[in-house]
């Protein structure tokens, strides 16, 4: 790893006791113990990252998940072709020994044993295509892992975390606004946590709340929420709670995800019940279904896992769409039909449409007579096609 100090490359001989052996400074995480990829130089350049060079607030929730593998972790198989080759290997030396041992008594026993570990071998070859049982995916670390392993050492090193990022259970909610313009819904902390911190409530006049059931009346709603079941259940239930009354769902879509896995970090429930796809099937019929069958294989993504640039601009165009007067109506650019029809004044329905061509004598075709030839049906004054449904 690199030095934050001096930026010395140092092996792990080289840093004993989490000190540099050329500047004799402490730093506070080591890749060795702390996990992969974890050392100070790479916190800073990511909190610099995810700050948008200081533009913005971070949590330590979104840091958190900033360092998490994005994408789908690699196809886990029961079988392992290295496993399998060290194991013939074994096996073959095993029947090589048991023919040198020929004259002994242990031959045999070598023998079984070399065959066994041949026959395992095997096994693993053939198993080597097969998928594994799903396993669950989840956070690299927890919130208090994270904040012992990473805060608290940082804290500990440096005396103040990276400019820029705040720990989430640390940022105070402002007042709520006297005369609030609309009601922002996210059940998920981390993200009205960094809201709070970037003073999105006070700039938009927004009410925040986490429960659906502290959402006040007679206020236009938003609700920002996970790539989830639970989420996606959550904008049809504020819908059918507040008939009347204007919900936004600014959350993040699962048809989003879709687009490109690679960009989100995808958590995995393995243990997700089919009872509650089944309510969620039932809440949100307008899922497809790969969307439906993405869920019943126990993926999702978290919104506070977002880039927080992208995160805010989200929010932002919410409370944008959310507090915007509606369009003037404008009868004249809107009207399809003649003065007086039906559809005057709104769009025309398809069927409509195919009554008034057939009223005007459009979408008309002549009758075969008996002898043939194109006629009138057997009808004076031409054929009877001009009378539409009724």
């Amino acid at each position: 790893m690199i030095c934050p100090h001096c930026e010395k490359s140092l092996l792990q001989r080289q840093r004993p006791r989490r000190r540099c052996s050329y500047c004799h400074k402490e730093f506070a995480l080591e890749p060795k113990v702390d996990g992969p990829g974890l050392h100070d130089l790479r916190i800073r350049k990511v909190t610099a990252k995810l700050s948008d060079e200081g533009r913005l607030t971070v949590t330590s929730g979104q840091l958190n998940y900033a360092l998490q593998h994005r994408g789908r972790p690699p196809q886990r198989f029961r079988g392992d072709k290295a496993r399998a080759a060290g194991r013939i290997g074994f096996g073959v030396i095993g029947l090589v020994i048991a023919v040198a041992a020929i004259d002994t008594g242990l031959s045999p026993l070598i023998v079984l044993v070399a065959l066994l570990l041949i026959g395992l071998g095997i096994r693993q070859v053939m198993l080597s295509d097969v998928p594994a049982p799903p396993t669950p995916v989840s956070s690299r670390w927890t919130e208090e892992v994270f904040r012992r392993t990473v805060l608290d050492r940082w804290r500990h090193v440096y005396g103040t975390l990276p400019p820029g990022l705040v720990e989430d259970a640390l940022v105070r909610p402002g007042p709520v606004p006297a005369d609030p313009a609309f009601v922002l819904l996210c059940p998920d902390r981390t993200v009205t946590s960094f809201l709070h911190a970037n003073r999105y409530p006070e700039r938009h006049r927004a009410q925040l709340v986490h429960e659906l059931r502290a959402v006040p009346a007679g206020l236009p709603l938003v609700v920002l929420h996970d790539a989830s079941p639970k989420g996606h259940r959550l904008v049809a239930q504020a819908r059918t709670a507040r008939p009347g009354l204007r919900v936004l769902d600014a959350g993040l879509s699962v048809r989003t995800v879709l687009v490109d896995e690679h960009r989100y970090t995808l958590l995995r429930d393995v243990h997700r019940s089919e009872e509650s796809l089944l309510r969620l099937e039932h809440a949100v019929p307008e899922l497809t279904g790969s969307q439906l069958d993405w869920f019943a294989d126990g993926w999702w993504t978290p919104l506070a896992a977002l880039p927080p640039k992208r995160l805010m601009a989200l929010a932002e165009r919410a409370a944008e769409r959310i507090t915007a007067p509606p369009a003037p109506r404008d009868p004249a650019a809107r009207r399809t039909g003649p003065a007086g029809s039906p559809a005057a004044g709104r769009p025309e329905s398809p069927v409509e449409t195919r009554r008034r061509a057939l009223a005007v004598g459009f979408m008309t075709w002549p009758e075969p007579g008996s002898d043939g030839t194109a006629g009138d049906g057997g009808r004076p004054g031409g054929p009877d096609l001009g009378k539409g449904p009724a």
